[in-house]
């Protein structure tokens, strides 16, 4: 909606309305809203609260984009990566680790006995938003881990800037390369799954990144063959401090946050993705065939919540 607008406006106005459109775009897309961790969680509403069952949410002039596998849209957004037949749509009568639907089609991705990779579903902000790049930004996505998960610990759904120079694998950020912030899930622990973040920033000390794990409320704590909604907001610090911000919320409730990194020390680094990423590993092999399940997945300027019932 605001793109269609700039754009309509600027060809209107010649070269230098579109010079001052675009910049007011640019401001449009950066200014995702914060939300303070403490916030009586249960007293925040958010965009999802006026679209029962997500039904229009895209159209939100605050949604960026939003997938909920009906239809083929996520194919021509989401650029996809995995081994064969790892990521798949799944409906309510597939029989893979228990699944159950949350609100119909899910997509299953699937970490194979004796590898690593289960797959990325990227969201590219400069290709679908005319080049343009966010310094903020929310994304919800629901998460179902399968009976069968048995997973020893790796990367999940986060955000990443990497360009393909730095901030994964082993390729440490300096502040100027690259830098993630991906989830993370560790070993199960009394029948739960524990998951985190997994963030490649300007201090880290090792070549690989720094693991913090969601703990507000033990909410980091998740069980199998249960839907949960998981969102994140990660806002870039000023080049020149550490105060970038990464928030967590579990099912609408707060289960992290930490105001003080450094993603980078230039402005030339932003939010490059959504970066849908399931990985087994560090350098550990999956012990089993492992099956998590996505589904409902909004990326939003301002706080979005739990899916509403119809």
């Amino acid at each position: 909606m605001y793109l269609n607008t700039v754009m309509n406006l600027a060809r209107q106005r010649g070269l230098m309305g579109f010079r001052i459109l675009a910049a007011v775009f640019l401001l449009i897309l950066s200014s995702a809203q914060p939300i303070s961790a403490k916030a009586d969680p249960d007293q925040i509403l958010g965009i999802a609260a006026r679209y029962p069952a997500d039904r229009g949410i895209a159209a939100d002039e605050d949604v960026v984009v939003a997938f909920d596998f009906e239809g083929d849209q996520w194919t021509d957004d989401l650029e996809v990566h995995a081994p064969s037949d790892a990521i798949s749509l799944v409906e309510a009568n597939t029989d893979i680790a228990s699944f159950k639907p949350l609100n119909g089609r899910a997509i299953s991705m699937e970490v194979k006995s004796g590898d690593f990779y289960g797959g990325s579903l990227e969201y590219f902000f400069a290709k679908h938003n005319e080049g343009i790049e966010p310094e903020a930004i929310y994304f919800r996505y629901y998460l179902r881990f399968g009976e069968d998960w048995d997973g020893l610990g790796g990367k999940l759904p986060g955000f990443g800037g990497t360009y393909n120079r730095a901030g994964w694998g082993g390729k440490p950020s300096n502040g100027y390369n690259g830098w993630s912030a991906r989830g993370s899930f560790g070993r199960i622990k009394n029948d739960k799954v524990p998951i985190g973040t997994y963030c490649y920033h300007a201090d880290m000390t090792s070549q690989y990144g720094s693991a913090w794990h969601w703990d507000l409320g033990n909410r980091g704590l998740l069980e199998k063959n249960r839907w949960y909604c998981i969102e994140q907001f990660l806002h870039l610090n000023s080049p020149d401090a550490s105060n970038g911000i990464i928030r967590a919320w579990v099912d609408g409730k707060i289960a992290f946050e930490k105001t003080d990194i450094k993603f980078r020390k230039t402005d030339k680094l932003r939010i490059e993705k959504a970066w849908f990423n399931v990985y087994h590993g560090g350098k550990t092999r999956a012990t089993s065939e492992d099956h998590l399940f996505i589904d409902n997945i909004v990326i939003a300027r301002r706080y979005i919540g739990p899916l509403q019932p119809d």
